[in-house]
């Protein structure tokens, strides 16, 4: 049933003071963009996060899915400053892809982050107490039994790569990352 009486919600005047005040906002140096960049996100995440716990009456855990399989952060240990990081970047050698020509060279694509990071910990690569997070190349372990830590968790950097972490899963949050979706 279309109800002709009812007041229109969008007249001409007001999609021109809407237009006025998304121009406002667009236009750095205005008080409404100031107010817009100091604020952006903060009401919907905070709103968001307390509707996504009062739902499941849990912690809210942020899960995504890797993106880019081209390298893996490997951390010695739970720390993160920028894209600086303790640890190493771990690389599967060079290949060409399907349908493209031999003479581009890419990473060949990891699809088990976890795994590689555990055999780097077990040929003991990491040092949680060095500085750079890498021990001294004299310590490495070539028979891979240099205890894993336990648990290691693989979180997903803001580049879309896999990052594994010791800690159990609260470490991706702790650091601002999210936990890898399965």
């Amino acid at each position: 049933m279309n109800d002709t009486n009812r007041p229109q919600h969008f007249n001409e005047e007001r999609s021109k003071a809407i237009e006025q005040l998304l121009t406002k906002v667009a236009r750095e140096g205005t008080p409404e963009n100031r107010h817009f960049q100091d604020t952006k996100g903060k009401r919907i995440l905070l709103s968001g996060v307390a509707v996504a716990l009062a739902v499941s009456g849990a912690a809210a855990v942020l899960q995504m899915p890797v993106t880019d399989k081209s390298s893996i952060a490997c951390f010695a240990r739970a720390e993160l400053r920028g894209n600086q990081f303790p640890g190493t970047t771990a690389v599967l050698g060079e290949g060409t892809r399907v349908g493209e020509p031999s003479t581009r060279r890419n990473p060949i694509p990891i699809e088990d982050a976890l795994a590689l990071c555990r055999d780097l910990w077990a040929q003991h690569a990491f040092d949680p107490a060095s500085p750079n997070g890498m021990a001294h190349p004299s310590l490495y372990d070539r028979s891979f039994s240099y205890p894993v830590p336990n648990p290691l968790t693989v979180c997903v950097l803001n580049d879309g790569r896999a990052a594994v972490i010791p800690g159990d899963e609260d470490v991706c949050a702790s650091l601002g990352l999210a936990l890898k979706a399965d």
